[in-house]
């Protein structure tokens, strides 16, 4: 009878023993658990701000000045007296010409020989045509001349002038203003020059100088002013 109270008491000692084990494994368990959902770190929808941000000033966009710029107009440029097609029918006299050169460069009159200061344009039709302005400036004068037909003579600036001959159905007068382009006549024949046809005959003078017109034409007024 005692040996069997000794083992249930021992048998009772075991099972709270066992008990008290399964509760400090429970105990443990929740403990550590609640430690671990404490250290998550907290997931929202507000975005993440990198602490770096500080160190990356964003520079706003800078308004596009060039937008509101007006740029600035291109500076006219010399232009042939004619359009469309077109045959130099007489050049600009230079001693450096070769000999077939020069009979373009010398104008025959009867039993004269005439140093040709300008350039002659002709259609290759012989047909007539509209002469304009190489540039714009001011009528100097308008001349009847037997030999060489009308002749303009228009003042640029910078001492620049442009002289138009063998014209007819003359278009300004004197002291008008005359734009870059603007018809100013209508090509036609001259005594002067009689082998040139249907042409008009251009001479330009910078400061007082003749210069050859083929230098001229696409260039600015400063670079003009400023040919030798």
């Amino acid at each position: 009878m005692k040996d069997k109270v000794k083992r249930f008491l021992i048998d009772k000692k075991e099972l709270l023993v066992f008990i008290a084990v399964v509760v400090v494994v429970f105990a443990t368990v929740i403990t550590i658990a609640s430690l671990a959902l404490t250290d998550a770190p907290v997931v929202n929808d507000d975005p993440v701000v990198n602490p770096d941000d500080d160190n990356n000033t964003v520079t706003p966009p800078a308004d596009d000045d060039d937008k509101n710029v007006t740029p600035e107009p291109e500076e006219p440029k010399f232009t042939l007296p004619v359009s469309g097609e077109y045959e130099i029918v007489r050049t600009f006299f230079d001693i450096n010409l070769s000999d077939e050169e020069l009979v373009s460069a010398v104008i025959v009159n009867g039993s004269y020989m005439i140093e040709s200061k300008g350039l002659s344009y002709a259609k290759p039709d012989n047909s007539e045509f509209s002469v304009s302005s190489i540039y714009a400036g001011v009528v100097l004068s308008v001349e009847e001349d037997e030999l060489n037909g009308t002749t303009v003579t228009i003042q640029h600036s910078n001492n620049v002038v442009s002289i138009y001959s063998s014209l007819t159905d003359v278009k300004v007068k004197a002291n008008d203003s005359v734009a870059l382009g603007q018809t100013i006549g209508t090509a036609s024949t001259s005594l002067f020059d009689v082998e040139a046809g249907v042409h008009v005959h251009l001479e330009i003078k910078v400061n007082n100088s003749y210069v050859n017109p083929t230098n001229i034409f696409g260039k600015e007024m400063s670079e003009v002013a400023a040919t030798k």
